[in-house]
């Protein structure tokens, strides 16, 4: 994964006025670089053009400041298109869904606005951390389920079955 961190730097500090606290990369590669980056109160979810020279151009963003976020108010899915859609209110930013799952970006953007928030939000009894991790346990299951092959194969042997009993009827036809 090419990393364009440095660069990013620049064009946070040239266009959000402020160096970026944290800098995750979701996609890298020669041509484009998606990232989270953790502001000094909210976060952004960037898609950048990389140029021929290297240089980066912002083909579209998604902040999320502080006072207007929740705790699980940034949705995320992905599209029939293959793509992940990161959405927060009536804004929403869609990336490539190539290399991470979709909860792992939005864990992590819900972590860095909960930090910043600071520890009288983080839910603090054990109960209810267990419900969300098993929240979130659920979620990955239904996912894994979705694109397993089971379901397919079962279809395939009972099309198998299907030819083999009408090339015997059609056997059975042609010996009459």
């Amino acid at each position: 994964m090419v990393s364009f961190k440095a660069p990013i730097e620049v064009w946070c500090e040239e266009y959000w006025g402020q160096t970026p606290e944290e800098i995750s990369e979701w996609v890298a590669d020669e041509e484009i670089s998606q990232v989270f980056i953790k502001l000094a109160r909210g976060v952004l979810i960037v898609d950048f053009a990389i140029g021929e020279e290297g240089e980066l151009t912002c083909q579209e963003h998604l902040h999320i400041p502080l006072d207007r976020w929740n705790p699980g108010s940034i949705q995320v899915h992905r599209t029939h298109e293959g793509l992940v859609r990161f959405r927060h209110r009536q804004s929403e930013i869609l990336l490539s869904a190539r290399l991470r799952a979709p909860e792992w970006g939005k864990a992590l953007l819900e972590e860095w606005l909960m930090s910043q928030r600071g520890d009288s939000l983080r839910p603090k009894e054990k109960s209810a951390r267990i419900a969300a991790i098993k929240r979130s346990k659920l979620s990955i299951e239904r996912n894994l389920k979705s694109a397993s092959l089971d379901s397919s194969i079962t279809d395939l042997e009972l099309a198998k079955i299907r030819i083999t009993s009408a090339e015997s009827q059609m056997e059975g036809r042609n010996k009459a």
